[in-house]
């Protein structure tokens, strides 16, 4: 009878150990490093002298990538990648013969664009801006 005890208490032991070393996903999810940039700002554009209203949005077809409404105030939404504290546009058409790029960094609530172009029939320009979260 104690041999049974005993042997049934290393079996719970044993299933207990085992269940607690399983892999548990939760603890390695650190967030979506997007959320920070996700929500309306206001752009302070210095090279066009405006100051206008953008959205930045999930892209839902990549998890590393956002979707900027009214990126350089063309009126046509531009796709970013998100890395850590940087956001890179790569060179795209967006739409009304525009093509654009850019890169940032993100710091509090505040994007600053250390460059972005944009170019239409070869005309390229190239110039910084600030967004603001609304």
């Amino acid at each position: 009878m104690k041999k049974g005890i005993i042997i049934l208490s290393l079996l719970i032991s044993a299933i207990w150990i085992f269940q607690s070393c399983t892999k548990d996903n939760d603890l390695l999810d650190d967030g979506d490093i997007r959320e920070e940039y996700l929500g309306d700002w206001t752009a302070n554009d210095q090279c066009a002298k405006q100051t206008y209203g953008v959205s930045i949005n999930l892209d839902d077809n990549n998890s590393t990538q956002v979707v900027i409404s009214n990126f350089a105030n063309l009126g046509y939404a531009a796709e970013a990648v998100i890395a850590g504290n940087s956001i890179y546009v790569e060179s795209q058409e967006v739409g009304g013969g525009y093509t654009v790029s850019g890169n940032g960094k993100l710091t509090g609530s505040i994007i600053t664009w250390t460059s972005y172009n944009f170019e239409t029939d070869g005309d390229a320009t190239n110039c910084i801006c600030t967004y603001t979260e609304n």
